[in-house]
């Protein structure tokens, strides 16, 4: 058993060492994720369809959009606590 599964019992928690594990990782810790951040520190190009698994496995994963400093809109995923 994780810390995970304490803290949300009714998800499914990926399998350790993969990109959903890394994603779901950065998040618990209450970090937010857009495409350019998740490539430069997690290494992982589809970031809304991980996303998208994650919410499958049960995690409450938020998004919304942001407007960046150049003003580009883009989305921001983070988990709902």
């Amino acid at each position: 058993m994780t810390q995970l599964d304490l803290l949300e019992p009714r998800c499914k928690v990926p399998e350790r060492g993969g990109q959903l594990y890394e994603i779901l990782m950065y998040l618990q810790a209450g970090g937010r994720l857009t495409v350019a951040k998740a490539l430069t520190e997690l290494g992982v190009y589809a970031l809304s369809q991980r996303c998208g698994d994650l919410r499958r496995m049960g995690w409450p994963i938020q998004s919304r959009t942001i407007e960046t400093n150049g003003g580009a809109r883009v989305s921001e995923y983070f988990l709902e606590h």
